[in-house]
């Protein structure tokens, strides 16, 4: 089962928009949150040719593969981010303490 809360927002003119509050799943009786990842998608941003943001923040040549829990930044690729977590234990981005590393292995089927 799934369950979107969602609110209607009216904007400026007689126009709805849906506005998503939070998902919940349900699987065989365990509650799960989907929550998003910052990061994990392709920029559209792109003002120039110099790079597409996907690689790790602190090494700047490998790609960006594992996310920051809490605050869900994925910004590091997975030695750094082994490095980054005995070294400093905060987000790069952030600077929130490090509770947990998840490795996210995504297939670019595309390029």
């Amino acid at each position: 089962m799934q369950i979107t809360q969602a609110v209607l927002e009216k904007n400026n003119g007689d126009h709805f928009k849906v506005k998503v509050i939070r998902q919940i799943l349900w699987i065989d009786g365990i509650r799960y949150e989907l929550r998003e990842i910052y990061g994990i998608g392709n920029s559209e941003e792109s003002f120039d040719d110099t790079g597409s943001g996907e690689e790790c923040v602190i090494c700047m040549t490998e790609p960006k593969d594992t996310a920051v829990l809490p605050c869900r930044h994925m910004c590091l690729c997975s030695e750094c981010a082994k490095a980054l977590r005995l070294q400093s234990n905060k987000c790069p981005i952030c600077r929130q303490p490090i509770e947990e590393l998840m490795e996210i292995k995504i297939n670019n089927v595309d390029r």
